[in-house]
């Protein structure tokens, strides 16, 4: 696991999918607290994903902390789309209906 941070932790959720070997896997997303970005008069939004894909933390931007959210849960979906196709295999959610993502 390599995980970088991404500052003050507001959200999180696990997802998981089964391996060739049917073993359970699971994936963790992190989301940071929107903060003023440090060269713009924008915001920012870190979000990271653990167990699958690169895991480095990636960044939501917008003109305030609201659409900086927005806009790292958008990033973040497409992200998980790309990796669970990538991957060949479902990316499951307790929580949510089956074969949709849990994002808005």
């Amino acid at each position: 696991m390599n995980f970088e941070g991404v500052g003050e932790i507001i959200a999180t959720r696990q997802l998981y999918y089964f391996d060739e070997s049917n073993t359970k896997r699971i994936v963790s997303i992190f989301v940071g607290k929107p903060q003023p970005s440090s060269n713009t008069d924008d915001y920012q939004c870190l979000f990271q994903i653990i167990g699958l894909g690169d895991q480095n933390a990636q960044v939501g931007h917008g003109y305030d902390s609201i659409q900086a959210l927005q806009s790292a849960l958008i990033l973040a979906v497409a992200n998980l789309n790309y990796l669970s196709h990538e991957l060949g295999r479902e990316l499951i959610w307790e929580g949510g209906a089956k074969r949709a993502l849990p994002f808005p």
